[in-house]
């Protein structure tokens, strides 16, 4: 769908006129560093003490007008009549817009237990350590430019290998096809050896889905876990009971409650959705490993993040959640924004922290050189969150 640039210019002047305070010029107006503030939203989950809210007080310029760019263009895609394969011409489009750079780590295509998959990263990375990402796209849609640069950006920032997984989409393959595939990975991974390095998983909207559904059949399934996850903007819960489903139904910029009843019905139709392999809050969160939540506070899926983290840390998992003001679904892709530079970065330290520092503790308490997990029944050892330079873990 291409936009007119009457009504791109139309959306450039009013997202500027409300980035400016009364009264005040546009003209020159930088983008303002995101900082730490209180967030108010309508959402009686956020008000939970243990929500870290990690927001700016307003929301830069550019974050802005990639909301107003999103209602326009996405947004208004939602409507009744639309079939996935018109979904997938204008993500197709998107994805050509948003990743015109190209990667710039090696980058190698394989197959694992049958499943296509890409590394990014030199293969002397996977020493340091091994992130499997599972991307979004609700479940059908893949836009492997956006995602490979995402992934090419974390391995840089962690210094690890990272592998991102195609797996099948929906509705070609519906429901159990794409988790299936995802614990096939896995598997293959930890039979491979990674797990005796530092592990993490990452994954998005639908793919946050899937790491977490992929996290709960390794646990039951007595297989080596990793060691954390990070899940931006997940979908936990696929009969859309949280609150924000309804009370952002308005203020979320990149989807409808058409969209919440179009796409779960293509990956799983017929399926019983409070099932926990397509609605994974209503699953057992026992023994799972730490977790980072990255959410929107206008997203209709922010209380998919908000109770999940609750959800895990009534079952003793170590959990922590950012929720970013007035930022789009997964806003890390949107490379231009200054948030969703803070934000990938964010990921990155949590990612090192869990993994490399945290063992590096381990083995140091035990007199080791070798960075091993650990293997006792003893609690490891909590590391507070510490703030870095940007670019530096």
């Amino acid at each position: 769908m291409r936009v007119p640039a009457e009504s791109m210019r139309v959306a450039i002047l009013a997202a500027r006129r409300a980035a400016a305070p009364p009264g005040a010029a546009t003209a020159g107006r930088c983008d303002s560093a995101p900082r730490n503030t209180l967030l108010a939203t309508r959402s009686p989950w956020v008000q939970n003490d243990a929500v870290q809210q990690r927001v700016a007080a307003m929301p830069s310029f550019r974050a802005r007008l990639t909301n107003r760019f999103l209602r326009m263009t996405t947004k208004s895609l939602w409507r009744p009549g639309l079939d996935i394969a018109a979904v997938r011409v204008h993500t197709a489009r998107m994805d050509a817009r948003l990743s015109r750079r190209r990667v710039t780590v090696p980058t190698e295509a394989i197959t694992l237990g049958g499943v296509p998959c890409t590394w990014f990263g030199e293969p002397a990375r996977a020493e340091r350590g091994t992130l499997l990402y599972l991307h979004g796209g609700a479940w059908c849609l893949h836009l492997p430019g956006v995602y490979g640069r995402l992934a090419a950006r974390l391995s840089d920032l962690t210094g690890f290998r990272v592998l991102l997984v195609d797996y099948r989409l929906a509705p070609e393959h519906p429901f159990p096809a794409g988790i299936d595939d995802c614990y096939t990975v896995y598997r293959q991974l930890v039979d491979d050896g990674y797990s005796r390095r530092p592990l993490a998983l990452a994954g998005d909207s639908a793919g946050g889905n899937l790491s977490l559904v992929t996290l709960m059949r390794a646990r039951d399934g007595l297989l080596p876990l990793p060691d954390c996850a990070a899940l931006i903007s997940p979908a936990t819960d696929l009969t859309f009971s949280g609150p924000s489903a309804r009370y952002n139904a308005e203020a979320d910029p990149m989807f409808s409650p058409y969209a919440a009843e179009l796409l779960p019905d293509n990956y799983s139709p017929g399926q019983d959705r409070v099932n926990p392999l397509l609605s994974p809050l209503f699953g057992n969160w026992n023994g799972l490993p730490p977790l980072l939540f990255h959410t929107g506070s206008t997203e209709m899926l922010l209380d998919d993040s908000v109770r999940a983290h609750d959800r895990a840390r009534q079952a003793g998992v170590e959990a922590d959640i950012e929720v970013w003001n007035e930022l789009p679904h997964v806003f890390h892709v949107f490379e231009w924004v200054p948030e969703a530079r803070v934000g990938v970065e964010a990921v990155a330290h949590y990612i090192v922290d869990r993994t490399v520092r945290r063992r590096a503790a381990v083995a140091e308490a035990l007199g080791s050189s070798v960075a091993a997990p650990l293997e006792t029944d003893d609690p490891p050892p909590v590391f507070a969150p510490r703030a870095l330079p940007l670019g530096h873990y």
